[in-house]
Formats: C-alpha cells, sequence, structure tokens
C-alpha cells in the first residue's frame, strides 16, 4: 500500500536503508522505487519519475541516509493519510510563513520536529523532539520525510523548474498547503545522518520559491519571527551578492513592512545604512 520512493546516490547508504525498511515497515504490500541518481537529473525530477513508476496508492519520498526506529511504521502511515483533507505527513516542518526567503526552519515557537539527528562523520546523535501530539498541522515540511496520497500528488507533482537538491520541499509543502493540511507526527521517528548544507544554491533556490508562492497563509504574523528571518536573508544574501543600489532594492521586495512593529522597522533600516556604510569591506567578501 506504500510506494516509498528513494533518489539514491549512495550504495551503502541505500543498502542499510533498505534493510531498515523491511525490518520495520511492518506491512505487506509495499515497494521501493530507487531512482539511480548521482547528479544525473534534479531531485524534482527524480521524485516526478519514481512517482511515474509507482503502483500504491500512497507515496513516501525519503532520503536514503536515514535509518527507522519506529516499529510497524507503515500501518501509522496509511493510517494517517487516509483522509481526504490531508496534504503532506512529514517529521519535520513548520506552521509559520514569513515573508522573507527561508527554509521551513522559522523557530523554536513554529518548529514541529521528531527526529534523531546525527552524521557521517560523528558518532553523536540528538533526539530533536518538539511534537507532543499525534499530528501537528503545518505548512512548511522537511524533504527527508515527504508522504502524500497518490491521488493528491497527482493534482501537484514536483517542481522541475527548480534544479539541484534544494527547496524541492519547501515549494511542494507550501503549494500542497493552498489546499491541503499538512501535518508532521509524532509517532514515526528516524535516524537521519546529515545536517544539509545551505549555500548560494541553496539561497537562490529559496528566493526563487518566495517570489513565486508568496507568504500568504492564514496564520498570524509576529513581529519578531519577522525581523529576525529577514536579518538572517539580509545576512545570507550578502555573502554571495554585494552590496549595492541594485541589490539594496532587491532585497527591499522581502521587507515584511505591515508585519513589524516601529522599532524593528527601525532596526532593520540600521542594519542597511550599516551595509551601505561597510559596503566596499564587505563586497571584498563576496563568494
Amino acid at each position: 500500500m506504500i510506494s516509498i520512493i528513494v533518489s539514491s546516490y549512495q550504495e551503502n547508504d541505500f543498502s542499510r536503508f533498505s534493510k531498515s525498511v523491511h525490518e520495520t515497515i511492518g506491512i505487506p504490500d509495499f515497494e521501493i522505487i530507487k531512482v539511480w541518481n548521482p547528479n544525473l537529473m534534479s531531485i524534482t525530477e527524480a521524485y516526478n519519475l519514481g512517482a511515474e513508476k509507482s503502483k500504491y496508492e500512497n507515496l513516501l519520498f525519503v532520503h536514503e541516509d536515514i535509518i527507522f526506529h519506529t516499529e510497524n511504521w507503515g500501518e501509522k502511515l496509511t493510517n494517517h493519510l487516509n483522509s481526504p483533507e490531508v496534504g503532506i505527513i512529514g517529521i519535520a516542518g513548520s506552521s509559520y510563513v514569513p515573508v522573507a526567503p527561508s527554509s521551513w526552519t522559522i523557530s523554536e515557537k513554529y518548529n514541529a520536529v521528531n527526529i534523531v539527528q546525527s552524521d557521517k562523520e560523528n558518532s553523536e546523535t540528538e533526539h530533536l523532539q518538539s511534537v507532543h501530539q499525534q499530528k501537528t498541522k503545518v505548512y512548511g515540511v522537511d524533504g527527508v520525510f515527504m508522504a502524500i496520497t497518490k491521488e493528491n500528488f497527482d493534482t501537484l507533482g514536483f517542481n522541475e523548474d527548480l534544479k539541484g537538491f534544494h527547496g524541492y520541499d519547501l515549494d511542494f509543502s507550501l503549494r500542497a498547503a493552498k489546499n491541503f493540511q499538512n501535518y508532521v507526527v509524532n509517532d514515526i521517528l528516524v535516524k537521519h545522518f546529515s545536517k544539509g548544507n545551505r549555500d548560494k544554491k541553496w539561497l537562490d533556490t529559496n528566493i526563487k520559491i518566495k517570489e513565486k508562492i508568496g507568504s500568504n497563509f492564514p496564520h498570524q504574523k509576529n513581529s519578531e519571527t519577522e525581523k529576525n528571518i529577514f536579518l538572517s536573508f539580509l545576512y545570507q544574501y550578502f555573502i554571495y551578492y554585494p552590496v549595492n543600489s541594485k541589490n539594496i532594492f532587491f532585497t527591499m521586495k522581502f521587507f515584511p513592512f505591515k508585519h513589524l512593529t516601529f522599532q524593528d522597522k527601525v532596526l532593520i533600516l540600521k542594519k542597511y545604512f550599516n551595509y551601505i556604510r561597510f559596503s566596499s569591506e564587505i563586497n571584498k567578501k563576496t563568494q
């Protein structure tokens, strides 16, 4: 009843993942669709290709560098998806969509996470857990684990205009949130052996997503959150792009003006002043 779709490029990771699935899923009707993808195509293309090959009514798009800690998680997942209003089921996401470009990660106040985090170079693990009810409503969902019915997937698909391996999850989950309700669940636990990488490609993709989808979602805006996200965006942007009039005006299109307190507006304008004041020094370090 579940087609598990993986964009794979590490044989050892995939072998460990596949073994974990077979040992823990707990249902007889499942398939693992491996799309071999050592930078042959974007992850959006790989996932759409895998979905085309799937035969079951529930789809799980998942990274190969995970293992499952939960027994019989297959039945739990199908039960979560067995409701027409459900969009994406994930294990990490956020209930807030800011005005400025960002990942799904917003702040502890809005993040909903249930995952064991590690990496390949370090044996230390950390159980990140901020969800204490079975299902928590979210908008953005992390791409490490994204489940959706095939019927609902067919109305969305992954956006193949997004190249590479960044932003596909945010784009997919925010588009799903326009018509369905996404959830993070606390009864399926995985261990993830990666912590991600925020580089220029990540930034550019998130800007592209924000320009297309915007931030008009039905939740109350918070001045402190908007300020912090916007300042983080400015900092990241001027790592890769020079401080000049063109780029300053471009960043200001994401200025959450109407959602900020007067004090926060002043603080951000002072930050702009300092970027301009020290532009020659900053631009020497632009990557």
